[in-house]
C-alpha cells in the first residue's frame, strides 16, 4: 500500500525486498533463469516467423559472451547499439552484460551528429547497427576518431563486419559460468539517452543492482505474449526485453516501426496479452475502421505511457478491452525508471500511485517539502538504489540531484487525498513528439544558421488528439536581412535534423518576443501566444 508520512511530507510505496540479489551481477541471474525452462519459447520474431527458446537464447548468449572475451573486451567497456528489434539482439546484449560491458542504446534514426554526440560522451570500444544506417554510423564513428570495430545485425555488407561471427560455435560452450564481476551498485549494465536543458542527450547511467531491483515481483506470465514496439533506445523497449528474462514471458519483436497495419497483422497473427504502447499508437489503432472486426479478446493489459494520456483515448482503450482486460498508465523518467501507475484504480487524469521502492516529495521553488493538494516538483528516490548518474558528467549529475540527495524529475505535480499523484506541467522545456523527446535549443541552433533571423523560439502545441506536442517554431526577422518564408525554415530542418525534429506544427515570424527584463525570450508566453492564436 501506498503511504503518506504528513511529518516528512514524503509519499511511499509498498516495500518487499527483492526476489533475486541485487548483490549478484544480471549476467548471473539470466543465465540460471534461462536454465529453468529451457524448451520455453522466449522470442517470436514477427517479421519472419522463427522462435527461440531459452536454451537456444542461452547458448547464443554464451557463444557471444566468450567470442566477445576472446576479442578482448569485458568490465567497462561501452558499446553503442543502434539498431531495430532483430533476432539477435538480445541474446547479444545481454552477452555484454554477461561479461561486464555496458550497452548505450542509441535511435536507429539517429543522424550522424547525433550518433557522434553520444559516442564521444561514452567512448564505445564497439558498435552494433543495422546494414540501414551502416553508411551513417561510418559517419559519425569518423566524427569521434573511433578505432573499434563495428557490428552489423543483419545483412551485413561484408562477413568482417557481420555480426554472426559473434555467435559462431566455441567448442568451449558446456564450460562457460557467468564469473562475478564486481560491485553490481557500481556496475553499468546500460546507458539510457537522456535529454536536457542544453538540447543534447546525456548518458543516463543503470547498474546491474537497479535493473535486477526493477524486478521485486516475479509473476510467472507463463502464457503471454508482450507486444512493444520501441527499440532498445527507450526504456520500455529494455524493460520487456529482460522481463521475457525475468518473468518467463514471450516477447515479441519486429523490425518495423509502428503502424496500424502492422498491429492489425501481429494481433490477428498472435494472441498478445500484454501491449506497450504511447498514447498516440494507442489513438491510432483505435480510430482505425479495422479495429471493429478485429478479436482483441487475447489483450489482459494494455500498458499507456511516454507521453500524456488524455481521458477520452483512456475512455476508448477501455471500452476496448472490456471484459477481459484492462488499461494501466505509468509514468518513470529515464533517470529513476519506473515511478507511479494505475494499476488498481483508475482516476482522471492522474498517472497513479507510488510504485514498489519508490518514495516521492513535492518540493516548493526553495526546496522545502509541500503537502496534499499543493503543487510543485517531483522528486524521487528509490529505496537501496542509488543514482549512479550521469556518464562522465558531475557536474550535470550534482545539479540533478536536490540538497538531500533526491532526483529532481522537472515535473511539476501533487498528490491528492488519496495518494495518487498528478502531473500538471514540466519544468524543463523539453517535450515529445510521438513519444520522441524534442529540445527546443537545438532546433533553435539549426533555425538560427539560417541568414535573416534574429531571434528564434522553438515550442510544442498539442496535436489534435493532444497525445504529442508538434514541433513549432516562432522566428524574428533581422529587420535589414533576407525575407525568410515558412516553407525555407521547415526545410531547412527537414534537411538538418531527424524526422522526430521536423516543424510539424509550422513556422511562424513576429515583430517582437516577450522577453525577460535580462533579454531571455520567456518561451510559455509564446507557447500561450500560439495557442490564443495571437501568432498565425
Amino acid at each position: 500500500m501506498t503511504s503518506y508520512d504528513r511529518d516528512r511530507r514524503i509519499w511511499s510505496g509498498p516495500r518487499q525486498p527483492c526476489v533475486f540479489n541485487p548483490e549478484c551481477n544480471y549476467g548471473q541471474i539470466v543465465m540460471n533463469l534461462l536454465e529453468r525452462s529451457p524448451d520455453k519459447v522466449i522470442q517470436i520474431d514477427g517479421d519472419t516467423g522463427a522462435t527461440m527458446t531459452r536454451a537456444e537464447m542461452r547458448l547464443r548468449i554464451v557463444r557471444a559472451a566468450q567470442n566477445l572475451t576472446k576479442h578482448g573486451y569485458g568490465v567497462g567497456d561501452i558499446a553503442s547499439v543502434v539498431a531495430v528489434n532483430s533476432e539477435n539482439l538480445a541474446p547479444l546484449v545481454l552477452a555484454l552484460q554477461v561479461i561486464g560491458v555496458g550497452f548505450n542504446a542509441l535511435a536507429p534514426s539517429f543522424d550522424a551528429d547525433e550518433m557522434a554526440h553520444m559516442m564521444r560522451q561514452t567512448e564505445s570500444k564497439l558498435v552494433f547497427c543495422d546494414a540501414d544506417n551502416y553508411d551513417t554510423v561510418q559517419v559519425a564513428t569518423r566524427k569521434v576518431g573511433f578505432g573499434g570495430r563495428i557490428f552489423v545485425m543483419e545483412n551485413a555488407p561484408n562477413e568482417e563486419c557481420a555480426v554472426d561471427q559473434l555467435f559462431r560455435t566455441t567448442g568451449m560452450e558446456h564450460v562457460f559460468y557467468p564469473r562475478y564481476l564486481g560491485d553490481s551498485y557500481n556496475l553499468i549494465a546500460n546507458i539510457t539517452c537522456s535529454s536536457g536543458t542544453t538540447g543534447l542527450p546525456k548518458g543516463v547511467c543503470y547498474s546491474h543492482a537497479q535493473t535486477i531491483a526493477g524486478f521485486c515481483k516475479v509473476a510467472n506470465f507463463d502464457d503471454g505474449i508482450c507486444l512493444n514496439f520501441s527499440t532498445l533506445y527507450w526504456g520500455t523497449g529494455v524493460y520487456v526485453l529482460n522481463m521475457a528474462v525475468m518473468n518467463n514471458s514471450t516477447r515479441l519483436i519486429t523490425r518495423r516501426p509502428f503502424s496500424t497495419d502492422l498491429f492489425f497483422e501481429l494481433i490477428r497473427k498472435y494472441k498478445i496479452r500484454f501491449l506497450y504502447t504511447p498514447a498516440s499508437y494507442a489513438a491510432a489503432i483505435a480510430s482505425d475502421p479495422r479495429v471493429a472486426g478485429t478479436d482483441l479478446t487475447s489483450i489482459k493489459f494494455w500498458a499507456l505511457g511516454a507521453s500524456n494520456v488524455s481521458e477520452s483515448i483512456r475512455d476508448t482503450v477501455d471500452e476496448l478491452v472490456r471484459g477481459h482486460g484492462r488499461s494501466y498508465n505509468f509514468y518513470g523518467t529515464s533517470e529513476s525508471g519506473f515511478l507511479a501507475a494505475d494499476f488498481f484504480k483508475r482516476k482522471p487524469n492522474a498517472v497513479g500511485k507510488v510504485g514498489t521502492n519508490m518514495q516521492v516529495r513535492i518540493l516548493d521553488e526553495d526546496g522545502n517539502p509541500l503537502g496534499v493538494g499543493e503543487q510543485g516538483e517531483v522528486v524521487v528516490q528509490s529505496l537501496g538504489i542509488k543514482f549512479l548518474g550521469y556518464y562522465k558528467n558531475e557536474e550535470a549529475s550534482r545539479e540533478a540531484l536536490d540538497k538531500e540527495g533526491w532526483f529532481r524529475t522537472g515535473d511539476i505535480g501533487y498528490f491528492d487525498e488519496e495518494q495518487y499523484l498528478y502531473l500538471v506541467d514540466r519544468k524543463k522545456d523539453i517535450f515529445k513528439y510521438m513519444g520522441n523527446q524534442v529540445s527546443p535549443s537545438e532546433v533553435e541552433a539549426v533555425i538560427e544558421k539560417l541568414p535573416g533571423v534574429q531571434h528564434v523560439c522553438v515550442t510544442g502545441l498539442p496535436n489534435e488528439d493532444k497525445t504529442s506536442d508538434l514541433v513549432t517554431a516562432v522566428i524574428q526577422r533581422e529587420p535589414a536581412g533576407p525575407q525568410l518564408t515558412a516553407a525555407e525554415v521547415i526545410d531547412h530542418v527537414a534537411k538538418h535534423l531527424s524526422d522526430p525534429k521536423h516543424l510539424r506544427g509550422g513556422a511562424f515570424f513576429v515583430e517582437e518576443f516577450p522577453m525577460t527584463t535580462n533579454g531571455k525570450i520567456i518561451r510559455r508566453k509564446v507557447r500561450q501566444m500560439l495557442l490564443d492564436g495571437v501568432i498565425n
